[in-house]
């Protein structure tokens, strides 16, 4: 007999959490506000079940909270410069909610869209989103849909669709952000990989304005290491360049990243289909508790996102993050926990 796949109205708002279990004691639990994961527990190497990703306690935090936690970011993840760029020939302005650039989507952000249920049970959720013309300047109708499929080999799988009836930037992703041992204060003693010979160098705005090779720098985890190595806590903010030369899986995933941490034992190996990933050691994450009442603030988590390069639409690749109409977006992300 099939266990019978839990969900439930959160907070006795409009809003629901779906939930995901397998055989190795995984669960994950989803809500339809952002497309937004809220927890993922897993066992440690003690046999203890945590959950390993920030998440608030209440609606109301999700909505008023400024940092995305857990969120399908979109329809543009990370910023634009001036949220300016020219499609077709013609200027297009999206609206600004940093003092000088466009990021994640602003009003139009998916974090914030009540998302639609299509199915559930307790292996998948689909869920779909369709977006309204004009919304902070996105001059397209985009229908969306985005999946998350949890297996028995405890593979998290998140794959991203949309299609648009005009001419529209999008670049998707997730926005977890990750600490392997709940009761570490910081992210510090985590050990780390990212399949990235190079680096995206930003200006004060946080805009790429070069690219550069991560030997013999701060930025360099091409071999696994300890984020705190040598007692240097450098927070990080940046985009890496993937190194798509090695093999692929069936849907055309390349190895990522790795992240390990010692004490707990846990580890989550990151496969994607993008170009690039976006390292994010939460210097700015504001001071509050989550859900299991825990005091959370900058450096309790990291974020490794998925995507295509930041300000991709001011840069001679601009084409290819364009959707147009006839084709489909698509995006996969695969997160191995514990392997």
């Amino acid at each position: 007999m099939s266990k019978k796949p839990t969900s439930y109205l959160w907070d006795n708002s409009q809003y629901h959490l779906y939930e995901l279990s397998n055989a190795s004691q995984t669960r994950v639990l989803i809500s339809d506000l952002g497309a937004t994961i809220i927890s993922i527990d897993t066992l440690d190497m003690a046999g203890k079940l945590d959950n390993i990703v920030l998440g608030y306690d209440s609606v109301q935090e999700y909505i008023d909270g400024k940092s995305y936690l857990g969120a399908t970011v979109g329809p543009w993840a990370n910023r634009i410069d001036q949220g300016c760029f020219e499609l077709d020939g013609s200027k297009v302005q999206l609206e600004l909610n940093e003092p000088t650039n466009h990021l994640h989507g602003a009003s139009a952000g998916f974090h914030l869209k009540h998302w639609q249920l299509i199915h559930h049970n307790t292996k998948e959720l689909l869920l779909a989103y369709t977006s309204t013309r004009g919304e902070a300047g996105f001059d397209a109708e985009l229908i969306v849909q985005v999946s998350f499929t949890l297996n028995d080999q405890n593979e998290l799988t998140i794959d991203y669709k949309a299609n648009s009836d005009r001419p529209c930037p999008v670049n998707m992703t997730n926005h977890s952000y990750f600490n392997l041992n709940p009761k570490a204060v910081d992210i510090w003693q985590h050990e780390l990989q990212i399949s990235g010979d190079s680096y995206l160098v930003t200006n004060e705005h946080n805009i790429p304005i070069q690219q550069e090779w991560v030997e013999n720098s701060h930025y360099d985890f091409r071999q696994l290491r300890q984020l705190g190595f040598n007692r240097e806590k450098v927070d990080i903010d940046h985009c890496y360049l993937l190194n798509q030369n090695g093999p692929m899986d069936k849907k055309g995933r390349y190895f990522a990243a790795y992240l390990h941490e010692p004490i707990s034992g846990r580890s989550i190996r990151v496969d994607t289909t993008k170009p690039g990933i976006q390292l994010y050691t939460g210097k700015y994450l504001p001071h509050f508790s989550n859900r299991e009442g825990k005091e959370c603030g900058p450096n309790s988590a990291l974020c490794l996102e998925t995507q295509h390069f930041p300000d991709a639409v001011n840069s001679p690749d601009a084409e290819s993050v364009i959707l147009r109409p006839g084709q489909q977006y698509r995006q996969s992300t695969k997160y191995r926990f514990n392997q």
